[in-house]
């Protein structure tokens, strides 16, 4: 592997944030220590808990402090918001770590490794998404990176330019829960005519699934949202079984705009090489490389139609949802995601400021029941 082969839509096991060693910049207390050990949910749980919040469900993390952010209970509305900057700082040190450009060559193992932590040097800015920042929690977790910014070397944090009208150089996505829901549905055709197809975002706590409509080149909206848990069997048999429902259940909703053929984009949380889920350990979807054929008789069989899957690394996915070529994004849900979107890339459907997304009657709704 050479830093020739570096490729920004196609990340390896290689560009993975979470071990990278955060310096000192911008957050007292973790320089020295793993990002994963600072700015995973788990960390986020702990840190919570350590300032006296109780009753914090893992898997309700971000509703749970949106919620005590706005109690009545004015200590308890102080130490989640606390929580949350302090969170949002942490997050400003692993920046402000990217943005150095010694750490290539102080962390790079490999050339491609290198060549990947080399990239956070050059980009225009840097988006946040993940679930850890639905709701209420985003504005406060990019007020502590801002506060980290403030206590980093000069332009340690990001370049000067804006993301976009009324943001810094940093900035959170809109509907960061939803983020590589929303990239993968960008990657739908840009063929002219209405049409529809079925996206779905395979993530560590949460399988979501969305019809994404269409109309030439605009993402029109999101419908029939759902979301579901993981397998609890994380072996190939549980694997397929429980993302083959959720593909079918889809492609039943998207009933009326498709044909016997539906397309399907799916973000995944793994790499993705040669087109399939990277079978490297490191997850449970690396199981859908060998269940492929597998899977598509499976939904074949559910509904009568036929799928082209698409599988999108989800940092990448996540990445495509920001728009703004040139850009990196850090994605803060039960790991640390990354993702870049680089100029010259294929066309990417347009989506409108405020994009319609509308969830299925039985799905639970709250932000991080979508993360």
């Amino acid at each position: 592997m050479t830093a020739t082969s570096f490729r920004p839509r196609e990340l390896t096991s290689e560009a993975s944030l979470n071990h990278v060693v955060l310096g000192p910049a911008g957050a007292i207390g973790v320089e020295g220590w793993l990002a994963e050990d600072a700015c995973s949910l788990n960390a986020l749980h702990t840190l919570a808990t350590e300032r006296g919040l109780r009753g914090l469900r893992r898997d309700r993390l971000a509703d749970d402090l949106a919620a005590a952010v706005a109690s009545s209970d004015a200590e308890a509305a102080r130490s989640a918001a606390g929580v949350l900057h302090t969170f949002g700082m942490r997050l400003g040190a692993l920046i402000a770590t990217l943005r150095d450009p010694a750490t290539a060559d102080r962390q790079g193992t490999t050339p491609y490794h290198r060549a990947f932590l080399a990239r956070w040097t050059t980009v225009d800015g840097i988006w946040l998404a993940g679930g850890l920042l639905a709701g209420r929690c985003g504005p406060l977790v990019l007020e502590g990176v801002e506060a980290a910014a403030a206590l980093a070397p000069a332009a340690a944090l990001a370049p000067a330019a804006a993301l976009a009208p009324g943001t810094g150089p940093v900035a959170v996505l809109p509907r960061p829960e939803l983020a590589p829901l929303i990239g993968a549905a960008r990657h739908a055709s840009t063929d002219s005519g209405e049409e529809a197809a079925v996206v779905a975002d395979l993530g560590h706590t949460r399988i979501k699934t969305a019809v994404a409509e269409r109309h030439g080149r605009t993402l029109r909206r999101l419908r029939g949202v759902r979301a579901r848990p993981t397998p609890r069997r994380p072996d190939a048999d549980g694997v397929e079984a429980v993302v083959g429902a959720a593909l079918a259940q889809a492609v039943r909703d998207a009933a009326g705009s498709t044909s016997d053929r539906v397309r399907i984009v799916v973000s995944v949380a793994s790499f993705v090489r040669d087109g399939l889920p990277a079978d490297d350990g490191q997850g449970i979807y690396g199981h859908l490389t060998e269940r492929a054929p597998a899977l598509r008789r499976r939904i074949r069989s559910a509904t009568g139609v036929s799928a082209d899957l698409r599988y999108l690394h989800d940092g990448t996915a996540a990445a495509s949802a920001a728009g703004a070529a040139g850009s990196a994004t850090i994605t803060a849900g039960t790991w640390l995601g990354a993702g870049f979107l680089p100029e010259g890339g294929p066309p990417l459907l347009t989506v409108p400021q405020h994009l319609s997304i509308a969830w299925a009657d039985d799905t639970d709704t709250s932000p991080t029941a979508l993360r």
